[in-house]
């Protein structure tokens, strides 16, 4: 269980990472044919959605569980 935990920490690091530069090109680039704002704009949403589900699977392998 520990290496789930590990590899999910990783996953949400790499996830922030990306959407860190799709930030950056947000605010810095003008766009061009396929990648206007509202396309990096989607993909800040995408990438703050997967970190939120990877974030509460996290949650839930830290909690203990009680068997009964």
């Amino acid at each position: 269980m520990a290496k789930r935990k590990k590899r999910l920490k990783k996953e949400i690091k790499g996830l922030e990472k990306q959407r860190q530069k799709h930030l950056a090109k947000l605010k810095g680039e003008e766009g061009r044919k396929d990648t206007t704002p509202a396309y990096w704009r989607k993909e800040v949403e995408i990438f703050s959605e997967e970190i939120e589900k990877r974030r509460k699977k996290l949650e839930k392998k830290r909690k203990p569980s009680r068997k009964v």
